[in-house]
């Protein structure tokens, strides 16, 4: 009976080791991703219908981008790269400077 039990409790612990080394080993493998593309700042010009805007950088490039409820025209933002999207108005997440 005893055996029975230590045996069962082996099994146990060794199961226990081996899922936390397969999560331990997952967690490692994912990294943060890091946009490679500067920073980019940019000033609202248009905020369009459906929660879209317009943004114009300091050398003139124009882009589409979701709109926080909080932006007005001339408001000053700083976007990165998204890489993980294929849609043209996710490929920037911008964020209103303070």
């Amino acid at each position: 009976m005893q055996q029975q039990c230590r045996r069962l409790g082996r099994i146990t612990l060794l199961m226990g080791l081996t899922v936390a080394a397969l999560a331990l080993s997952v967690g490692a493998s994912e990294k943060a991703s890091r946009s490679v593309h500067p920073r980019l700042v940019a000033t609202v010009t248009t905020l369009k219908p459906r929660g879209l805007a317009l943004i114009q950088t300091v050398d003139g490039a124009i882009y589409e981008v979701f709109a926080s409820p909080n932006w007005r025209v001339g408001d000053p933002v700083t976007c990165e790269y998204n890489e993980r999207t294929r849609v043209p108005w996710q490929q920037l997440d911008c964020r209103k400077d303070a």
